[in-house]
């Protein structure tokens, strides 16, 4: 399901979306190493955005998930993992659902966390009826590739979990900012 600019001219903002600067800061906390401050700043961001029904909040739990996971705090990780994989369940994201928890299911493999990988598989592909019925929501049909970060909060962007707009429009799960392929 492709979206379109028109929701953020209705934002008042025909440009980007503003991004708050904690956001920009939790980013940098991330690409820098210092998880503890980052998975700190995004579990504020996460109960902040969730508190307001936020679309972005599966996607803070994600990132404080994975802040956790970086400093070894695997029961915190999984919890945060479980939580945001549980909002896009709710809303019905089932393509993002599936693609994020693959992604976190080989993460937590590669750090030799097979019990706590099995958990998550197991929530993903309870969903698999969903996730293969929603399948309708595909990549462009080109292998196109995104900047690594988002040039307005720094978000990690992943092409195969993007959430596409048109052909050459990916939108940014953090902070909702359009950005085009390479």
């Amino acid at each position: 399901m492709r979206r379109h600019f028109g929701r953020f001219l209705r934002q008042g903002n025909s440009e980007r979306p503003q991004v708050p600067p904690a956001l920009r800061q939790a980013n940098q906390w991330m690409t820098n190493g210092n998880y503890a401050a980052a998975a700190t700043a995004f579990e504020d961001l996460a109960q902040g955005t969730e508190r307001r029904n936020s679309p972005r909040a599966p996607f803070f739990f994600l990132q404080a998930g994975r802040a956790r996971m970086m400093m070894e705090q695997y029961d915190k990780s999984l919890a945060h993992f479980k939580h945001g994989l549980t909002l896009l369940i709710d809303s019905g994201r089932f393509t993002l659902l599936y693609r994020a928890g693959t992604r976190i299911v080989q993460e937590l493999k590669d750090r030799g966390r097979d019990a706590e990988a099995r958990e998550i598989a197991a929530l993903v592909h309870g969903n698999t009826l969903a996730i293969s019925e929603s399948a309708t929501q595909q990549l462009p049909s080109e292998k196109l590739t995104l900047p690594t970060h988002c040039p307005s909060c720094g978000g990690p962007l992943r092409s195969d979990e993007a959430d596409w707009i048109d052909d050459i429009t990916a939108e940014c799960p953090f902070c909702g900012s359009p950005v085009r392929v390479q």
